[in-house]
């Protein structure tokens, strides 16, 4: 547990502001199917997207114990949540001190073991403005695929997380394949994450149209049903979501919805032979916890059975698994997500 290394290994991390000019792999890039990279990927979560570290001059609170904790603790994969758009420059070039902090995130997950998925999180921007999304979108990767075109497979690109709103289905099934042939120019065999429309909603799935020649592909969806219980409290959701509170969950039923979901799913997945990621779920922490607990389990055994690599949403901020300020899990929701060994 990382409580117990908080005192020795935050004191050594705060040395660990590694900057590299690129992230350069220790091993060379191997192509990986993407039912071997799903395996590979197991539970994992995702990092960083809020934190104060991308902030210009700002150290933010990760250091390198919290990589070593999360692979210590079991994850084996992080999504990077990355906001790139405002690091473009007038010339539409990403910021190098910008660079060199995710090269130092990148270098973090290889020297741990962690599968790092580069996950591109401008969607509300994307979701007001289409036709600037599709620039800016080639443009970043462009960049991106480029720098990291020798990194092992253990780093995957996910091109946008949940497109909605203006990129419907008819424009992201236009835009998406034009943003992965930015990517394969450098990245011919790299496994790359996509997902279909309206928040990446399982029940997009069918509207959702894959190039078949490309078997490099992994899909994603996310899950927080019921809705009014995993974001009761939620300043951001609807008001009558906002205004919930004490919702509890747990009964058979509702249980048995998630897996009856995590069929249908799964059953997409086999008949388009294109194997699943579950890139975010999580309770908000407004949640009652015992609630909140028999949530998460439910879905990360439901995702595992079905043999869906996750990553929970999300390490810290909200939804919180790991309190920052306590420098510790908390503890229920990591043994909800990685059940101790008995």
């Amino acid at each position: 547990m990382f409580s117990k290394l908080a005192g020795t290994g935050l004191a050594l991390a705060l040395c660990a502001g590694l900057m590299v000019s690129h992230a350069k792999a220790e091993t060379p890039f191997q192509p990986l199917t993407p039912e071997a990279q799903v395996a590979q990927m197991g539970r994992g979560v995702n990092i960083i997207g809020y934190d104060p570290f991308w902030q210009k001059g700002g150290k933010g609170n990760y250091t390198e114990a919290h990589f070593k904790a999360i692979h210590d603790a079991g994850f084996r994969n992080i999504r990077v949540v990355l906001f790139t758009f405002k690091h473009l420059d007038k010339d539409g070039q990403l910021d190098p001190e910008w660079l060199k902090k995710l090269d130092w995130v990148v270098e973090m997950g290889q020297k741990y073991g962690l599968n790092t998925i580069l996950d591109e999180h401008d969607f509300n921007d994307c979701a007001k403005d289409a036709a600037t999304c599709a620039v800016q979108l080639k443009t970043v990767w462009s960049q991106l695929a480029t720098r990291y075109k020798d990194a092992p497979n253990t780093v995957l690109f996910e091109l946008l997380n949940e497109p909605h709103d203006a990129l419907n289905g008819e424009v992201w099934n236009d835009l998406f394949p034009q943003v992965l042939a930015v990517v394969r120019q450098s990245n011919p065999t790299r496994n790359v994450i996509v997902g279909p429309t309206h928040w990446n909603s399982r029940n997009d799935l069918d509207q959702l149209k894959l190039p078949e020649d490309d078997r490099h592909l992994i899909v994603t969806f996310h899950y927080y049903d019921p809705f009014n219980f995993t974001h009761q409290g939620a300043s951001w959701a609807p008001p009558e979501i906002k205004a919930g509170h004490d919702i509890p969950f747990g009964t058979q039923a509702e249980i048995a919805q998630i897996n009856a979901d995590f069929d249908a799913v799964k059953a997409w997945s086999v008949a388009h032979d294109r194997p699943i990621f579950l890139g975010e779920f999580g309770a908000y922490d407004k949640a009652p916890m015992d609630s909140r607990v028999l949530w998460t389990s439910s879905v990360a055994r439901s995702a595992e059975n079905h043999g869906f690599a996750f990553a929970y949403w999300q390490f810290s901020s909200d939804f919180i698994l790991y309190d920052f300020k306590k420098q510790q899990w908390v503890t229920p929701i990591l043994n909800a997500l990685i059940p101790p060994k008995e």
